[in-house]
């Protein structure tokens, strides 16, 4: 009876071993999840494995026949634009993303002046010093999924931005009216003095 208890709780000991091993082993294969600060600081252990990154599609598509370029940015402001997401902070930081035109075509809205793109999770092979891009810092994405769609912006200045450009227009008027009045007179005069000279 104890030998059959012993190997059972062994047996179920390997088996649940196993388990987690498999477990962590389809974890890399899903890839790691990252952001652009850890890529920075840890490349080389993430170079060339499988990762996972989330951010916001910005600028433009570059076409280049069946794949195509974008910008991902896992900045402050990627899920909200600036006067939704507070005050300034961090840098506008992202990586390059190389992707099938398949998976570029899943891209709605790109992030730019009055918009903010489609947030993305990117699923591929990270580079540190991509030999096929020339030493680029990039991912070659082997899919990508849409986690929330883009959405215009609405922007509009600030009260006190026009009465800056009201006061600076004026000021503007009131140095340049006498500028404008002298250089007038000085050819007035010259005009005269030419008159005088040929009679």
């Amino acid at each position: 009876m104890r030998k059959a208890l012993t190997l059972a709780v062994t047996f179920l000991l390997l088996a649940a071993a196993l388990s987690a091993m498999s477990s962590v082993a389809a974890a890399e294969a899903e890839g790691r999840e990252v952001d652009s600060g850890v890529l920075l600081r840890e490349w080389e252990e993430y170079d060339g494995e499988v990762v996972v990154f989330r951010g916001e599609a910005v600028g433009d598509v570059l076409w280049r026949g069946d794949y195509a370029w974008i910008m991902v940015n896992d900045d402050h402001y990627s899920l909200n634009a600036l006067h939704e997401a507070g005050e300034l902070r961090g840098g506008n930081s992202g990586i390059g993303v190389w992707m099938p035109v398949a998976e570029a075509e899943k891209i709605g809205r790109l992030g730019r002046h009055g918009s903010v793109g489609d947030y993305l999770e990117v699923k591929g092979v990270f580079h540190a010093d991509c030999g096929e891009h020339g030493g680029d810092f990039d991912i070659h994405a082997d899919s990508i999924r849409v986690l929330a769609p883009g959405k215009a912006v609405r922007v509009s200045p600030q009260p006190w931005k026009y009465l800056v450009l009201a006061a600076s227009l004026l000021f503007a008027l009131v140095t340049m009216i006498p500028l404008m009045r002298r250089r007038l007179e000085e050819r007035r005069s010259a005009r005269a003095l030419l008159r005088r000279e040929s009679e």
